[in-house]
């Protein structure tokens, strides 16, 4: 691949870049932010206005609503109708962006719910204790480092205490990442804080927008160091504003900050996705419709959107960054890496492009922008085409290989579901043919029969989405959405 070659792509990455389909309004994360605020409120008010009513608690109630504007006071108890005057808050300070509070008010919601199905009032009053809450938030809003964008950096063990907090933590951490980060020394903090830097200012550099969004939309990253050779970038609806990084020790050693840089954007993909859906009036469906090509199980349409957005976004972000990739063998792993990363995209992006055709008008009157995501993400699929196009004859057909079977993966993924007696929905996808025995079935899939048995676990061999060469060398993992 030629250096010209390289900036051609990079530039055309870049223009893609530009065209982020939730960037197409200024101030969008202020109005998302906005818009979360006025969902969550109500729903907080409800919740401290039916623990207030409980003998002894109303003071407690007190000091958990006074983290809320407009609810302290016993504003709570009318807030369905209280409008603030100054609605937009900095994400460091916006207390629906906090995943202590939100953990504490979710604990609290729970611990009435069985009190009103006939459980005592402990289960209450265990989930009421304003010291707990005031802890766990100092560790959010006091981090033990500040990156000079603004971002707070919380150690993973500094949150080990918490009882709601290290729950959610736990959840956005691979089963098989060994817990090697528990105790991260000052020399490691320093370590993780300087390359954080490095790649935050190396994002601004191939993407400013994104640069600004992830300004704008975490607050925190809580931080892990791992040695060995994967890296684990995730985040969850239960951590909103926050992403969990524990960065490998080798990655860490060859300060590989495009990498980083891109996998941050991918995680501000998520945050900002979640913000914005949960900034709108009418909701997405909820009912597991979809069959993703990345965890192979059925999804909500919102998951489907959070693949369909974020991967095409870090794709983007790493195409960018390949003319700062040196030496070449370097590049030429990280092209293996995206082409193949972007493999499962094929059926996803149309898998979106149907769900939202069948959404309902007020939903695309009130999120409009959604309905761009698929498009944006097969612009910058196409642009990995190319990118394939660039590479050796027999390294071309391996990646043939492996598109092939991860449409094959599909189909057998669809018909797992469908002999299970879902209805999945996928536009690839013909007319099942059950078998008599019920045992097995016949779907044309992508213009292909395909012979489906049922199976217990996992699927054959020849089903088993392998790496062409060279792509082992990205090192990463990643969370669904």
């Amino acid at each position: 691949m030629s250096a010209y070659q390289i900036e051609q792509l990079a530039d055309q990455a870049t223009a893609l870049l530009q065209r982020n389909p939730l960037f197409s309004r200024s101030g969008s994360v202020n109005a998302a932010a906005t818009g979360n605020m006025l969902k969550r409120l109500p729903r907080y008010a409800r919740i401290l206005a039916a623990a207030s009513e409980l003998p002894g608690c109303g003071e407690r109630v007190e000091a958990l609503a006074s983290y809320f504007p407009g609810l302290a006071d016993g504003g709570y108890r009318d807030a369905d109708t209280f409008l603030p005057v100054s609605a937009f808050l900095p994400v460091r300070s916006d207390p629906y962006r906090s995943p202590a509070l939100a953990a504490w008010m979710d604990e609290l919601q729970r611990g009435l719910e069985k009190y009103v199905d006939g459980a005592s009032s402990e289960v209450v009053d265990n989930n009421l204790q304003p010291d707990l809450v005031a802890r766990d938030l100092a560790i959010e809003r006091h981090p033990v480092r500040r990156l000079t964008c603004g971002i707070g950096l919380v150690p993973i063990h500094s949150v080990a205490s918490s009882r709601t907090m290290r729950r959610r933590i736990a959840y956005c951490l691979p089963d098989d990442l060994e817990l090697e980060y528990a105790g991260m020394s000052d020399r490691d903090l320093d370590q993780v804080s300087d390359h954080l830097e490095k790649a935050i200012a190396f994002m601004a550099t191939v993407d400013p927008s994104g640069h600004r969004r992830l300004i704008a939309g975490l607050h925190t990253l809580h931080l892990g160091i791992r040695r060995g050779s994967t890296s684990s970038l995730s985040s969850s609806e239960d951590l909103p504003g926050s992403a969990v990084v524990v960065l490998s020790q080798e990655r860490l050693d060859v300060e590989d900050y495009p990498t980083t840089a891109a996998e941050l954007l991918r995680e501000a993909g998520h945050v900002l996705l979640r913000l914005y859906t949960a900034a709108g009036a009418p909701s997405l469906p909820a009912e597991f419709r979809y069959v993703s090509p990345y965890t192979h199980s059925l999804q909500t349409l919102e998951s489907i959107l959070h693949m369909a957005y974020a991967v095409p976004w870090e794709c983007a972000v790493r195409i960018a960054c390949l003319p700062f990739r040196a030496p070449p063998e370097h590049r030429a792993r990280e092209a293996a890496f995206i082409i193949a990363y972007a493999a499962r995209l094929i059926p996803l992006i149309d898998i979106a492009r149907e769900g939202i055709e069948r959404l309902g008008g007020d939903v695309l009157l009130d999120l409009p922008d959604i309905a761009a995501i698929p498009s944006w993400g097969a612009g910058i699929l196409a642009l990995v085409d190319r990118l394939l196009e660039c590479e050796p004859a027999a390294r071309r057909q391996a990646y043939y290989a492996q598109r092939l079977c991860v449409v094959d993966r599909q189909a057998w993924d669809l018909g797992q579901v469908l002999l299970r007696g879902e209805q999945p929905i996928d536009p690839r996808m013909g007319r099942p043919m059950l078998q008599s025995s019920g045992n097995g079935l016949s779907l044309w899939y992508d213009g292909r029969l395909h012979m489906i048995r049922k199976a217990a676990s996992q699927p054959p061999d020849g089903h088993d989405i392998r790496d062409v060469p060279l792509t082992r060398a990205a090192s990463s993992t990643m969370e669904d959405a």
